[in-house]
């Protein structure tokens, strides 16, 4: 018998952090970018590589193997690869709270070490489609034609749907079991990142940025070419706490390391920028704290009001739910002996590839009459299982379900009190009744045909649970947040102009998924990734600067 759950997940977080040498204290910067994450180390290398002096900050410390990163596994097999760099080890990293590489002051489960998320998420990675930079989408006119910037990305971080190095697939009777459902609902096979915009009734194995059998991702390509430049600098275990502006006019950054000139703060050349790429979260606290956004959270923290903006956010809504692996939990310290050896020698195996299985899209047209996608993502094992049923543990396997582009709900995230934790403040799920019936629409379709897949069995939700209140109680999504800092064409509504500056100063930008009006297509690295590369570009040719 085969169980299937439909159900949802969610992460946990914290971290430390630490100081920097005083060498970093007395050098003038042309560009200060915070945040090494997925679009911060894409920002400084290109910025780099266009000859500008450079210093990119991190508030964590290392995460792979070539970013100095140290924790491998205890397994028989001895590996220099490290819990990041071991792509079978994703799960161990999301089931681990607290732990140092989450961020302590954010609660929606933010990374904080070298690579940001993509050093810890599921490494799904899917090129974006044009409709998600569609005006419809929020994008303002400008950005509806990033080719190019994909172009860039594809060529220093192309994706693969076989990431074993012996070129098998592994693991794969979740793909056939729901290969089988879809089929029946006239959903066709496709390579998915080789059609790209084709996101209607489509299904395909998972594509990742996994190369060699390892996590890649900008710490493993971008960083390694502007580590290798005189004018770039890196330095870690250091956090930002603020801007540093004379009316305006940003002239440098506060950190949280008063050895830096006796007060923390490093400086920029006089015509020099800062571009935050802290993540969603991250980024608007850092604005907070200069004085900039809403007056209750500037309250919370120091300083007088520079602009008004607008923070809000949208967040991707998903619905959880055979070999199942042992659920993936044991594989940190207890693994299956002839797997990981198998991975240690040659990269091959299952532990080359992270725990998703297969991934499918389907369109639905609302009541509103606006288009929103549906992504599917299924895996062996499931996690929180609330059911009246019996069922075989060994067995079971999870579909998620995710509301993705065009998505219209949305909530508000900041600080509640002066613990200055961040956090949704406004939630932001099924704010909008239409995004709701959608996924009731989905759900239904999906458990519309399981039946005629021989001895396939649903457990959750069970007979005694309605689609409206398993929804309610699975309800809490991957860390798939946007818009919290969004990119438009009026201070009114948005908080960053068209090129990423943030309205009313004259040189802080920000390039991170918080610009990012409206939802991806699937999960965002991809779009993430593009964005950044668009972004920079962006950046650099406007005039005025270093």
């Amino acid at each position: 018998m085969l169980c299937l759950f439909l159900f949802s997940v969610f992460a946990g977080a914290t971290l430390a952090q630490g100081s920097v040498n005083n060498s970093t204290a007395t050098t003038r910067y042309d560009y200060i970018v915070v945040g090494a994450g997925a679009s911060g180390i894409i920002v400084a290398d290109r910025l780099s590589e266009a000859g500008k002096n450079v210093l990119l900050i991190e508030r964590g410390g290392p995460s792979t193997l070539a970013t100095g990163g140290t924790e491998v596994p205890p397994w028989p097999s001895k590996t220099n690869l490290t819990r990041f760099d071991i792509p079978g080890l994703y799960e161990s990293i999301v089931s681990t709270a607290p732990a140092y590489w989450w961020c302590d002051d954010i609660q929606a489960g933010a990374a904080c070490l070298i690579g940001g998320g993509t050093a810890v998420n599921g490494l799904l990675y899917w090129y974006p489609t044009d409709a998600e930079w569609d005006t419809s989408n929020g994008w303002p006119k400008g950005w509806q034609q990033p080719n190019a910037a994909l172009n860039k990305v594809k060529a220093r971080l192309p994706s693969t749907d076989i990431p074993s190095t012996d070129g098998k697939r592994y693991l794969t009777q979740v793909y056939d079991v729901v290969k089988s459902i879809l089929k029946t609902q006239n959903y066709s096979a496709i390579t998915i990142n080789e059609d790209r915009n084709s996101k209607n009734r489509i299904y395909g194995h998972p594509n990742y940025y996994i190369q060699d059998g390892k996590r890649t991702g900008p710490m493993d390509t971008y960083l390694k070419t502007a580590r290798a430049r005189s004018n770039f600098k890196l330095i870690t275990n250091t956090k930002v706490l603020s801007v540093i502006r004379n009316g305006a006019q940003i002239t440098g950054v506060q950190t949280n390391d008063n050895s830096l000139n006796g007060n923390g703060i490093i400086q920029l050349t006089s015509k020099g920028r800062v571009i935050l790429s802290a993540g969603a979260f991250g980024t608007a606290k850092i604005l907070f704290g200069s004085g900039i956004g809403p007056s209750d959270q500037i309250a919370l923290i120091v300083g007088t009001l520079l602009c008004p903006s607008t923070f809000h956010l949208r967040r991707s809504t998903s619905i959880f739910r055979v070999d199942w692996y042992d659920n993936f939990a044991p594989i940190w310290s207890n693994p299956r002996v002839s797997d990981a050896n198998q991975y240690v020698r040659d990269r091959s195996g299952v532990f080359a590839g992270s725990s998703p299985r297969i991934n499918f899209w389907r369109q639905y047209n609302g009541s509103d009459g606006k288009t929103r996608y549906v992504q599917g993502t299924s895996r062996p094992g499931a996690w929180g299982v609330s059911t009246i049923y019996p069922y075989n543990v060994t067995s079971q396997f999870v579909i998620t379900l995710y509301l993705a582009t065009g998505l219209t709900s949305t909530g508000r995230i900041g600080m509640k009190d002066t613990s200055l934790a961040m956090s949704p403040i406004v939630k932001p799920w099924f704010t909008d009744p239409v995004d709701k019936a959608v996924m009731i629409n989905a759900m239904n379709d999906i458990l519309s045909t399981y039946k005629q897949v021989p001895d396939l069995v649903l457990v959750a939700p069970d007979n005694v649970t309605s689609i409206d209140r398993h929804i309610a109680q699975v309800l809490h999504t991957p860390n798939h947040w946007t818009g919290s800092t969004r990119i438009g064409t009026s201070s009114s509504d948005s908080v960053v102009d068209t090129t990423t500056k943030v309205w009313g100063t004259d040189n802080l930008f920000v390039v991170d998924a918080g610009i990012m009006p409206g939802m991806t297509a699937g999960n965002p690295q991809g779009a993430i990734f593009v964005m950044a590369e668009n972004a920079v570009a962006k950046i650099i040719a406007l005039a005025g600067g270093p």
